[in-house]
Order: C-alpha cells, then sequence, then structure tokens
C-alpha cells in the first residue's frame, strides 16, 4: 500500500487534455515540470546523482504500482518515457505522443506517436509496441491497478508505424490522461526477474529489489542527453534518516512530505520543488448507521475547523480543501463549503436522533497522522461529538477501505490531482473506488455528462454541479490540500517549480550535480 497517501493503484492494492497538441521538443524538461528554478549556472554533465526513495518497490515494471507512486516516479522516468505528461493546473499534454485527438463524441481517440523513437535494446517504439503494452497491463496475471482504465478500451487498431485508434466503450473526454503513469510508460515485458525495457534516458546496471538500483546513461536515447552519469538509487523508507542523508550528502535529492522537514529545509541550505501534492479527507461508511444519515455526515462536516487543521497539523505549509475539484484544477469554480458551524452540529444531530454522537476513527499510525486525529478529536469534541482514535498500520488501512470495515476514517490521496479520474473513480455509484458506497443519481449524471464532454467549459459545469453534490452530500469530507515533492542539496542544478502540479512529477534526466 502506498504508505501515506493512498494513490489509486494503491488503494486496489497493488492516479483539459491537449487535445492534437504537439508535444515538446525533447530538450524541454516535460517531465520534469517545467522550467528550472534559476540561479543554477550552466548545466553540468557528468557524474553521478544520489536519490533517496520513499518506499520499496518489487520490480521495475510500469505494471508495479509503486513505481508509478509520486515519490517513485523519479526511478520510473529514469527507464521509460510516458506518452502523455502532467502539466501545470491539472493540464495533460503529449510527450512521447505527438497528438491524442478525439472523435466527434470522445469514443474513439487516435494517438501520432513521435517517429524514431527506439526502446533501449534498439527494438521500435511503434504502435504495435504500444498496443501490446497495454494488452500486456491490462491482464489479471499482470497485477496492474491500471487494468481498471485498460478495461474502458473496447477495441485497438494500428493504422500506421506510429498511429494507435482506441475505441472506448463509453464516452471519455480525458483520456489521454490515463496515459500520464503506468498504461502511459510504454515497455517491452520484463523476462524472468530482469526489468522491463523502455525509450527512457537511463538504463539499469545492477538492481536490488526493495534496496537500491543503479542506472546508467543510455547511449542511445532518442532525445536531449542526460546530465549525470549515473543515477544511484537507495530505498530509505524512515522520513527521518531520509531527510538526515540529505543533510548529511549521503542523498542528493530525496522525497520530503513531512510539514516540519518542508519548513526546515531552507535553513538547512536545502532547496524544494513541491507542489500540492496529495489531499486529507474522511471518509464515511455510508451503508451502516449512523452515517448512512447525511445529517449526521454533515453535522460532523460543520464541526470541523480546517484551517485549524492546516495550521496545526500542516504548520502552514498547504491550504484548506473545498471539495472534490482541487485549487490547481482547471475545472475550479467558486467554493461552495460549509464553514464551521458548532451550533448547526449540534442541531443536525438533534435532529437525526444523534445528540450524543460517538464513533471510532481509523488513523494513520504514523505520528503525523496521529496529530491530525488529535486535532479533528479536539475539534469534534467541542460539539459534543465523541471520537475514539485507533491507529492502522497500512496494510490494515488497505483492509479497511478494500472491505469497507469502518465507520469513519482518514484517507489522504493523490487522486485529485486528476479531476476526471478522482471523480469517476471515487463518487459514482458503480465507480471501483467507491469506498464510502455513496450513491447519488444526480452526481452520476452531472460526471457522465462532464466525462463525455470534449468542452471544456461544459466539462467543467458538469463536473462542478457534482462537486456542490458532493460537499452538501457529505460522504467524504475535505480537510486539507498538502505540500509534498523534492528535496535537494545546494549543489543539486536544474530543480524544477512544481508548484503548480497536482502531480509532483521529477525526471533525473533533467538535474545535474555542480562540481
Amino acid at each position: 500500500m502506498k504508505r501515506h497517501r493512498q494513490a489509486l493503484s494503491a488503494a486496489a492494492l497493488a492516479t483539459v487534455v491537449a487535445l492534437g497538441a504537439s508535444a515538446c521538443s525533447a530538450s524541454d524538461d516535460a517531465v520534469a515540470g517545467g522550467a528550472a528554478q534559476g540561479g543554477d549556472g550552466p548545466a553540468v554533465d557528468g557524474g553521478t546523482l544520489k536519490v533517496g526513495l520513499d518506499r520499496p518497490f518489487t520490480r521495475l515494471d510500469p505494471a508495479d504500482g509503486t513505481l508509478t507512486q509520486m515519490p517513485v516516479m523519479i526511478l520510473a522516468n529514469a527507464l521509460y518515457d510516458p506518452l502523455m505528461v502532467n502539466d501545470d493546473n491539472g493540464a495533460v499534454k503529449p510527450y512521447l505522443a505527438k497528438s491524442f485527438a478525439p472523435n466527434g463524441d470522445a469514443t474513439v481517440w487516435t494517438l501520432q506517436l513521435r517517429e524514431g523513437v527506439t526502446f533501449s535494446d534498439g527494438k521500435p517504439l511503434d504502435g504495435q509496441a504500444v498496443v501490446d503494452h497495454v494488452k500486456r497491463l491490462a491482464k489479471p496475471e499482470t497485477k496492474c491497478a491500471c487494468a481498471v482504465d485498460a478495461g474502458t478500451i473496447g477495441a485497438m487498431a494500428v493504422n500506421g508505424p506510429t498511429e494507435v485508434a482506441f475505441t472506448l466503450k463509453s464516452p471519455n473526454a480525458a483520456f489521454p490522461s490515463l496515459f500520464t503513469r503506468s498504461l502511459g510508460y510504454v515497455s517491452e515485458a520484463p523476462v524472468g526477474d530482469a526489468p522491463a525495457i523502455g525509450s527512457g534516458p537511463y538504463t539499469v546496471e545492477s538492481v536490488q529489489p526493495g534496496v537500491s538500483v543503479t542506472v546508467t546513461r543510455n547511449p542511445a536515447y532518442w532525445g536531449a542527453r542526460a546530465h549525470a552519469d549515473k543515477v544511484v538509487y537507495r530505498v530509505l523508507p524512515d522520513s527521518d534518516s531520509r531527510y538526515q542523508s540529505l543533510r548529511s550528502g549521503d542523498a542528493d535529492v530525496a522525497w520530503v512530505e513531512t510539514p516540519a522537514q518542508l519548513r526546515q529545509a531552507a535553513g538547512d541550505g536545502l532547496r524544494t520543488a513541491t507542489g500540492p501534492s496529495s489531499t486529507s479527507t474522511i471518509l464515511f461508511n455510508t451503508k451502516a448507521a449512523p452515517f448512512d444519515d447525511p445529517r449526521v455526515r454533515q453535522a460532523v462536516q460543520y464541526a470541523i475547523d480546517r484551517d485549524s487543521v492546516e495550521k496545526i497539523a500542516y504548520l502552514g505549509q498547504g491550504r484548506v480543501s473545498d471539495g472534490p475539484i482541487g485549487s490547481a484544477s482547471a475545472y475550479r469554480a467558486a467554493s461552495t463549503h460549509p464553514a464551521r458551524d458548532v451550533a448547526k452540529a449540534r442541531a443536525l444531530l438533534a435532529e437525526a436522533g444523534h445528540p450524543d454522537l460517538s464513533f471510532e476513527f481509523l488513523a494513520d499510525s504514523r505520528p503525523e497522522g496521529q496529530q491530525r486525529a488529535t486535532v479533528i478529536q479536539q475539534l469534534l469534541g467541542e460539539a459534543g461529538i465523541r471520537m475514539t482514535i485507533k491507529p492502522l498500520d497500512p496494510a490494515g488501512t488497505a483492509t479497511a477501505l478494500t472491505q469497507r470495515q469502518f465507520q469513519v476514517m482518514d484517507f489522504i490521496t493523490s487522486m485529485f490531482g486528476d479531476t476526471d479520474t478522482a471523480l469517476n473513480s471515487l463518487f459514482q455509484s458503480d465507480a471501483p473506488y467507491n469506498f464510502t458506497g455513496y450513491r447519488n443519481p444526480a452526481v452520476d449524471r452531472a460526471i457522465a455528462d462532464g466525462r463525455a464532454a470534449l468542452d471544456p467549459a461544459k466539462r467543467a459545469a458538469a463536473y462542478n454541479e457534482a462537486s456542490k453534490a458532493i460537499v452538501a452530500d457529505a460522504p467524504m469530507l475535505f480537510l486539507t490540500e498538502n505540500q509534498a515533492g523534492f528535496a535537494a542539496s545546494a549543489k543539486v542544478g536544474g530543480l524544477p517549480d512544481l508548484s503548480k502540479r497536482t502531480v509532483v512529477n521529477l525526471s533525473p534526466a533533467t538535474l545535474w550535480v555542480k562540481r
């Protein structure tokens, strides 16, 4: 399970499309996420870049959900190029793709690939390779959470060396966004324990699964030459140890998500590249009393002060969340989230017949998770609501989610970085990750209308209609948008500005080590 951030793939246990737009040039740092922060001087080639990963991986294959989670995409991007990449404000644009264009009702999408791209073994990355890749990841035995997305495809046709037509089972105006992670990291199938073969700027030199990986520059890479000769990745799961490795020089770059460390980084001479990468929420089991009554859920919503949660639990490093459409989303409209009102909370509970509401809250067992739960407990106590905190490790959290074995639980996810995916996956009645059991036919219709609308304005209107109803029904409470990303030593150049990214995605090829 993806420890603190339960991304789409993790929850399954294993997240404005540039329609027909021209892809960025190979020299762009499109995967890295925008222009460098500046002040680095000219790029330096050579040397070894040392990266601290926050979690172990089982295999070097895009089918492995761990590899395509944000903290580990810095490894995936070394070996595999994506067809599409996340841009500022939730947009998606082509990378290996030259264009990804729909027909009139978004049921058929035509992918045009770059010419001349090869895998690191010299084989062409062509239309047939894309189809073979998608078919492989769709198979149950591959165990890719992306099989859910692949299952929305009715047929694929190779219309030429660089063209693939996808016929969908139902309209999807945001279909290209499904190709920013596993489905988009086109690769040749692994043989035995060997890594899958990609077209990225680096190739594997050595690997100890779950421990370390060393990659070396791909001499036949189709795009701009990577700066570092080698990149050495070490798995450092403990956040304090990982941060200290940056301070000591044992790592040059590492994932940082702890608010105290993000606030401390500048004082320690470190630089950061972060974005609003996750959303803190609360899930209700809407299929069991008392939270099958929306008035009870609304009462809890009215009792929580999101500003207090953000300031105390996140030390002012993030911002409050107003709903399922994030602050950086191109679809965002005015907030309809209610302000805290303790009197209203008490009145709703009395009306629902639960004036002395008490419940068990399943929370992240890590210190920051327990702190967040304690803040919520204190806020609810002011409204007469008694909340008992039960810590859960990742395995327990996974079981509770997938089997709906909870009353109320903590849920922090990166899924809201992609509004289309989040709404379709979490809130429709038959959605694969509808953990709360929420059902509202009007919301189903609004999300379906948005999913089918190629006009961004119409899609935004439909999604905001759904968002308004979701906030009002309160199957999930939205608390904070949280900053996370990478910290780097002062000797690392090329660190990009990721502040407008809802998906924090960094390529090691764009970084260099100053001498």
